[in-house]
């Protein structure tokens, strides 16, 4: 969503109220989103009932407004014209738990800088790692990609490990795997290009060979 920091705000209040009533104080073209969004979720939870599961809607939510947070501060670095440090850019964008969560958020957003900053600066867009990494440290754009690489290296490590640390008993590999997947399909989907912007590209043949045409 794009709007003025002062619409920015007032979504952000509202997101955090959870409350239609919130919404009178939206532009108009937020507050189709906002109650949508809030629809949507009752919606969910309505169908969960009857598994006993609706309680599951309510962590989504919290989880929601965790991310609405972090899309905000940015939001609101951009309109300041503030690149931040490296230590305020990472901690913005992680999970703030488990351990294997952390690893994977910092992978699949760092490599997400790698490939597609260029792109984002020419847009105007507010500052990516490689931004915050060469200022605060006076470094080229070629040495921060480099370093931007070992620490995605490093996540990885601490990924693996907190995937073999894990006790399976109180947290089976299943529950584990989707994370995994997820980190691998961002390191696949970065790793050359961002695939994901231009998925028309490699991303599309592959998709087209794995679901349309597949060998097996």
């Amino acid at each position: 969503m794009y709007g003025t920091l002062d619409e920015l705000t007032l979504f952000t209040r509202a997101v955090e109220r959870w409350n239609i009533d919130a919404s009178e104080q939206l532009p108009s073209y937020m507050k189709i989103l906002y109650r949508d969004l809030l629809d949507t979720c009752d919606e969910i939870e309505k169908e969960l009932i009857n598994e006993n599961k609706s309680f599951l809607v309510n962590y989504s939510i919290i989880e929601m407004k965790k991310v609405l947070r972090a899309y905000f501060q940015e939001a609101k670095w951009y309109h300041e014209k503030k690149i931040p440090k490296m230590e305020q850019y990472m901690k913005n964008g992680k999970a703030t738990q488990p351990p294997i969560l952390v690893a994977s958020s910092l992978i699949m957003r760092l490599l997400n800088d790698l490939s597609s900053h260029e792109e984002e600066q020419k847009r105007g867009d507010a500052a990516s790692s490689i931004e915050c990494y060469m200022k605060e440290y006076g470094v080229t754009k070629e040495e921060a990609h480099t370093k931007i690489r070992n620490i995605i290296q490093n996540y990885w490590k601490d990924l693996n490990e907190e995937y073999f640390k894990v006790d399976v008993a109180i947290v089976p590999r299943v529950l584990l795997m989707p994370i995994i997947n997820l980190t691998r399909v961002a390191e696949f989907m970065y790793k050359d290009e961002d695939a994901y912007t231009f998925s028309k590209n490699n991303l599309k043949d592959v998709i087209f060979a794995m679901v349309i045409d597949p060998i097996i």
